[in-house]
């Protein structure tokens, strides 16, 4: 696998998490939050175990640990923003979530102790001003949707940066039976915190209001933008940097606005177009740059 085809890999899931905006903002007035989170995990969680029903077991016990860690940062996330777009709108939800770019090279850098690039550093500054331009996020203090969102973001720059250190080679979960039980496990965690949470919570709610649009999403959620998109992380995301990771994660805003284009014929502004490309050039020319470098050097080494 090289580079480029697992971070292609990473846009492609960063395209189907993308699709999931419009259809959570409009679920969310059919369901309570915490449940849409637990029907969408609950569906992933037993579709995973079906998948890869002897990955648990032939498992160390090092990585079942790892991965009730891993849904404990992954999970919460999830249950934060879906409730937080009850009370922000889609284009500042979306603008929040991609601030997570913001906060993985910090993450990165005091759990792996290591130097950011100053490219990738580049790289995250211009996607936070494509995000601004594209998303105009509305100017309004921070509600608690908004404050909950923000939350979400800084967990899964966490994920992002712990997920890279144990998948990678060396990190100790590298085998398929490792990714596939790190899957299942994030799934049943976040599937028991929504559940639980929805009993303390919730109880006494309104009712769910069953339609084919609710089952569309939690379809749609439960099974592309979560059983595949996170086994493609899971198993995809160590062969690029984890700065770079979230780079491309940052993306999902445009991705939301593409559906919207193509589903709901929502038109695009300058202010969308000049913010798209920003971040499209954030995430292309640290490839072309890095590329260059690297058969540059390979020429020096041939050079007699």
């Amino acid at each position: 696998m090289t580079i480029l085809r697992a971070e292609l890999l990473l846009v492609l899931i960063t395209v189907i998490w993308g699709g999931t905006f419009a259809l959570l903002k409009v679920a969310v007035v059919d369901i309570s939050p915490l449940m849409l989170v637990w029907y969408r995990f609950a569906l992933a969680a037993i579709v995973s175990l079906a998948l890869w029903p002897m990955a648990l077991w032939r498992t160390s016990r090092q990585t079942l640990v790892r991965g009730v860690v891993l849904g404990l940062l992954y999970g919460p996330g999830f249950v934060l923003q879906t409730m937080g777009l009850q009370s922000s709108s889609a284009s500042t939800s979306a603008f929040i979530t991609g601030t997570l770019v913001v906060f993985t090279p910090f993450a990165y850098w005091m759990i792996a102790g290591r130097r950011i690039r100053p490219l990738h550093l580049a790289s995250v500054v211009a996607v936070v001003i494509g995000l601004w331009l594209f998303t105009a996020p509305e100017i309004h203090g921070l509600p608690l949707g908004d404050v909950m969102t923000l939350l979400a973001a800084m967990q899964w720059a966490i994920y992002i940066v712990v997920l890279d250190r144990w998948t990678s080679p060396g990190g100790g979960s590298t085998t398929k039976d490792d990714h596939h039980a790190l899957v299942q496990l994030q799934f049943v965690v976040t599937a028991a915190l929504a559940g639980i949470g929805s009993v303390v919570f919730e109880s006494g709610g309104a009712p769910t209001i069953w339609s084919s649009a609710l089952l569309w999403t939690i379809l749609y959620c439960g099974l592309l933008a979560s059983v595949f998109a996170t086994w493609v992380q899971t198993r995809f995301q160590h062969f690029t940097h984890p700065v770079r990771a979230g780079v491309i994660y940052a993306m999902e805003p445009i991705a939301a606005a593409v559906v919207a284009v193509l589903l709901l014929q929502e038109s695009w502004n300058l202010r969308n177009l000049a913010g798209a490309a920003v971040i499209l050039a954030a995430v292309v020319i640290p490839d072309v740059v890095l590329s260059r470098r690297t058969m540059s050097d390979d020429h020096t080494m041939t050079t007699p």
